[in-house]
Order: structure tokens, then C-alpha cells, then sequence
């Protein structure tokens, strides 16, 4: 079944349609008519006698074998997919559920989200308030696993535990409520605990692809319900798009950035421990991290153009603040600051295991490009040369089609993640103010730091036997069929000035091998001459 939410800012409780032993409990769709619901009750009263035999005769309804499993059957379905993605967001923070599965918190969980889950009247002894709870989930009916819960024949849905009840008219009471294709039929003890709360401090909708029933339409008068005509995959899915495109123009305002700016350079000024800025980093890398946009899809769009674009701008608004903080710490900070924030760059390039558009599932991984080139042209800029080679070398991802392990840095480029012709001049831009504004760099200096950072980048990119040299945002200089990249002077005349013992190599860049590094510069010479020669005759 499929729960549903509305956004807003008050908090809102979801609650979800009713499933069967004899439906797919993976499709979210599938409906049964009242008769049959009736029948399946009935015989289900029948064939068992106890709570435990119950249990067994629907253990196999719910829990997919291994032919399932690959099939997608019995999994969260696109609206336990999308009210994830609200959760995540903040929109929704209780779901009611009829159904013994748990595909809800299945769906939760893929988005790194614990939910604290009620399915017996002694989960609610000791629940903390409602409104400190990030997420609940509540099982009205009870949960398959624990057999002595489960609520499914009419006399057992006559009424409710006390507690229950109780915990219903909280709910009801405080919670605006988007109820989604129950039929209201069946559960005398729900209708009474909607019908009895009185009070309406927040809207309520209904959703469902038919007609209310009787039953229904009374519960929906009650309660000054709207009903919306339409199912759960198509209403939950849309909702959840319409949230993170307000996300968009919800950019966080430049005053907010570069308060906390100032508030991180003052922690690293080194009057006391910058436990407060250590606290701001993870929060924001982990938010950035189980941002829906990365986590759960979807992962197809009929116009894929217009969907990469919105989602582009909604992942450059929501890691505004995360670029700032790293790029001032990887700045001003020490070995101990870097400690806060390079072990977490990996989580930002999870690879996401899913069929779709290849150009959306690699968006998704368009964070940790965006951290990488924040870190790295900062501690280039600040000449912070260990922290400079752990952000080109530590944080690893996969490939998404090899699975090998690489360097972040040279996998993840902007033309691998943002797929878009100009997608590293974009990153260039979008950066720009973070070193200009931020960190007070004049537009020259930023742009030498940033074509050194990327020349460096390529570099490891080369190096790796694995991998090719990926379009670069870089002036070149040269004519007559011989062109060199800008920074590539830069690095020679460092090479020319140090050799050996210059001081990235002392770092252990290409494992402080000057040979590896000479070898690979020269090929990435050469390769960029002759992509430049190329297209001066086109």
C-alpha cells in the first residue's frame, strides 16, 4: 500500500491503503473489491485457528523468494519510494499504515532514514512526544511479525486497545492527514477514530483512483476532508517532484552562507576546539548525502532534458552551504579540521544499483564532484599540500559499470557526473563565489586555482591505467598546432624549481614518485594538443 502526505508547514501524518493475503503486496496498485475483501477475512478466519498459524499462512505473501526479488516484486513500489523522499525532506513525519508488510520502512531505510515503528499497544508505553520524533510509523493493524499484533478478521477490527486509540486521537487531533485509497469498509474501529475527532487545525485529503464508498464519503464530510481522484504511484510520486522543485527557488539565502562562514572561521581561528563547526560539517554532509535527488529516483523522466536541468539546480542550491564550510575549512584548517570531513566524501559518490536514465543516476553522484573541487582548489589556494593529495587520492567510488574502485577525484569528474557539455565552466562558476565572496580571492587568483586543481585532477585521472583524460575547463596557450594547457607552465616551472622534493611529492602525490608524475603530465600534454589541434580545423 501506498501512503500519502501533504507538504506544508505544519507536520503531517500519512496514512496508507489496505492490502490482502490474495494481493501482490509488491504492486501498489492492485486493488481488491469489498466482496472479495470480505471473503479473504472470512477465510482467513477460517483456515486459522491462532495468531502464530496466521503468521505462517502469510509469511509467503509478504516476503519475496529469490526469483521475486531480482522480478521487483513484493518491494516498495514508486509511492513507498516517493513519501521516503518526503520523509527526507521534512514534509512527513508520522505514517499510518493498515498493511502487515514492511515495505514502508523498507523504503525509509533505503534513504537512511530509522524509523521508530509502533505495530502492538505496548510499543506506545513510553513513546516520546510525537512532535520529537523524526519519523514514525505506526501499524494500525499490526505487523506480520509479530503475530500476537495482527489485527485482520471483523471482530478484531471492531475496536481498538485503549492505547491505540488513544494514540489515534493524538494523531488525528494534531496531524493534517492525507488518506490514501482505503476503503473505510472494513474498520469500524478507524472510521470511529476519525469520525470523533472534532477538532481541524490542519487540512486533510483523501485520495483514490474510484468513488468513495458510503462509508468513506461520511468519514470524509466528517473530517472536512478533499477528495483527490487518483492513485497512489501517480499522486505521491508528483507530490514529492513538486517539493524539490520549491527547493529550487528556495535557495538558501547568501546572508545565512555567509554567516556561517564567519562563524567557521572564527572556530578555526584556534581559541577554543571548533567542536561546533566539526557538528555543522557532518550534519551537512550527511543531509547532502540521503538528499531524496540522490538516494531514490526516480531514475527515468519522459523529458529527461527538463528533469536533469531541475535537478541540477536543486543539487547546487541544497549543497550551497556544505561547499562553503568545506572549502573554508579546507582552507584555514589543520590535520585534526581535515579529519571532520575527507572520511565522509566517499557517502556523497555512492553509486546507486538501479535501471533508468544514465544521465540522472549519474547526477546523483554530482555532490562529491562539486565537495571534491571545493576542498582541493581551497587547499591548492592555501598551499595545504597533504590535504591537497589526500582530497585528489583517498575518497574512493566505484565505476558504474566495472564496479572497480578509483579515486574519486579522477572518476567523478564534472563531465561524468553532470553530463553536460559545459559542465565543468558550470562547476566553475557556481564555485566562483565561494573563493571570491568567501574567502575574499581575487577573480584571478580563484582561476588559477582552479586550473591547477583541474590540471592536477587530469593528472590522476591519467594515471590511472583504467581511465582517460576527461574534457577540462582550461585556457591554453600556443598556435600553430602546439597548444599547452596554462597551468601545465605552472607545474613545470614548480617541477623545475623543487624537482624531487617538491613538496606535493613529499606528500606522497603518485606515491611521491616523480617519474609517475613527469609521465603522466606529458601524456596529458599531449592528449590536450591534440584535442586542440583537432578542433582548431573543425
Amino acid at each position: 500500500g501506498a501512503p500519502r502526505c501533504c507538504p506544508g508547514k505544519y507536520p503531517s501524518a500519512v496514512k496508507t491503503r489496505e492490502h490482502h493475503p490474495t494481493v501482490n503486496l509488491g504492486a501498489s496498485q492492485t486493488r481488491e473489491q469489498p466482496t472479495a475483501l470480505l471473503v479473504n477475512k472470512a477465510i482467513l478466519a477460517q483456515l486459522t485457528s491462532s495468531a502464530y498459524e496466521r503468521q505462517a499462512l502469510l509469511r509467503s505473501f509478504f516476503e519475496p523468494d529469490d526469483q521475486e526479488r531480482e522480478q521487483g516484486y513484493k518491494q516498495p513500489a514508486a509511492a513507498h519510494q516517493a513519501i521516503a523522499r518526503l520523509v527526507a525532506a521534512g514534509h512527513v513525519r508520522i505514517v499510518l499504515t493498515t498493511n502487515f508488510d514492511r515495505l514502508v520502512e523498507t523504503a525509509l531505510r533505503q534513504v537512511g532514514i530509522e524509523p521508530t515503528v509502533v505495530a502492538h499497544p505496548d510499543d506506545i508505553a513510553g513513546l516520546a512526544p510525537l512532535h520529537t520524533l523524526n519519523c514514525l510509523v505506526v501499524h494500525v493493524h499490526g505487523d506480520y511479525l509479530n503475530p500476537t499484533s495482527m489485527l485482520n478478521t471483523p471482530e478484531e477490527l471492531s475496536s481498538y486497545d485503549p492505547a491505540v486509540d488513544e494514540l489515534l486521537d493524538r494523531i488525528f487531533a494534531d496531524y493534517g492527514l492525507v488518506i490514501s485509497g482505503w476503503s473505510a469498509s472494513w474498520d469500524p474501529a478507524l472510521r470511529n477514530a476519525l469520525s470523533r475527532c472534532s477538532r481541524r487545525v490542519f487540512a486533510s485529503y483523501w485520495t483514490d483512483p474510484r468513488e468513495l464508498s458510503g462509508d468513506a464519503r461520511d468519514v470524509l464530510t466528517r473530517r472536512g476532508a478533499t477528495y483527490v481522484q487518483t492513485d497512489a504511484d501517480t499522486f505521491f510520486p508528483q507530490l514529492a517532484d513538486a517539493v524539490d522543485a520549491l527547493a529550487d527557488t528556495g535557495r538558501r539565502h547568501p546572508t545565512s552562507v555567509a554567516i556561517a562562514v564567519a562563524s567557521a572561521k572564527r572556530a578555526l581561528s584556534g581559541a577554543r576546539k571548533a567542536i561546533s563547526l566539526h557538528d555543522s560539517l557532518r550534519r551537512e554532509v550527511n543531509r547532502v548525502a540521503f538528499l531524496p535527488l540522490r538516494t531514490t529516483g526516480p531514475w527515468k523522466a519522459d523529458d529527461l532534458e527538463a528533469e536533469h536541468g531541475r535537478r541540477l539546480g536543486v543539487l547546487e542550491a541544497e549543497t550551497e552551504l556544505l561547499l562553503a564550510l568545506i572549502a573554508t575549512t579546507a582552507y584555514w584548517g589543520t590535520e585534526e579540521t581535515d579529519r571532520w570531513w575527507i572520511r565522509d566524501i566517499d557517502q556523497l559518490g555512492t553509486r546507486v544499483t538501479a535501471g533508468g536514465d544514465s544521465a540522472l543516476i549519474s547526477l546523483s553522484r554530482t555532490p562529491v564532484t562539486m565537495v571534491i573541487y571545493a576542498a582541493g582548489i581551497a587547499a591548492l589556494a592555501a598551499e595545504r599540500w597533504h590535504t591537497l593529495t589526500r582530497v585528489l587520492t583517498e575518497p574512493q567510488a566505484e565505476h558504474p559499470y566495472s564496479w572497480k574502485v578509483h579515486a574519486a577525484a579522477a572518476l567523478l569528474s564534472p563531465w561524468e557526473t553532470v553530463r553536460t557539455h559545459d559542465a565543468s565552466e558550470r562547476l566553475h562558476n557556481q564555485l566562483r563565489p565561494v573563493f571570491t565572496e568567501h574567502l575574499a580571492l581575487s577573480e584571478a587568483a580563484y582561476l588559477d586555482a582552479w586550473e591547477r586543481f583541474e590540471y592536477l585532477r587530469v593528472i590522476v585521472q591519467q594515471d590511472d591505467a583504467d581511465l582517460g583524460c576527461d574534457p577540462c575547463f582550461i585556457r591554453k596557450t600556443g598556435s600553430l598546432n602546439h597548444y599547452e594547457l596554462v597551468p601545465a607552465t605552472w607545474l613545470q616551472q614548480e617541477l623545475d624549481h623543487h624537482g624531487k622534493l617538491h613538496p606535493l611529492l613529499g606528500t606522497g602525490f603518485l606515491n611521491g614518485s616523480a617519474q609517475r608524475l613527469h609521465t603522466a603530465k606529458d601524456a596529458v600534454d599531449a592528449e590536450f594538443n591534440r584535442r586542440a589541434s583537432e578542433d582548431r580545423w573543425r
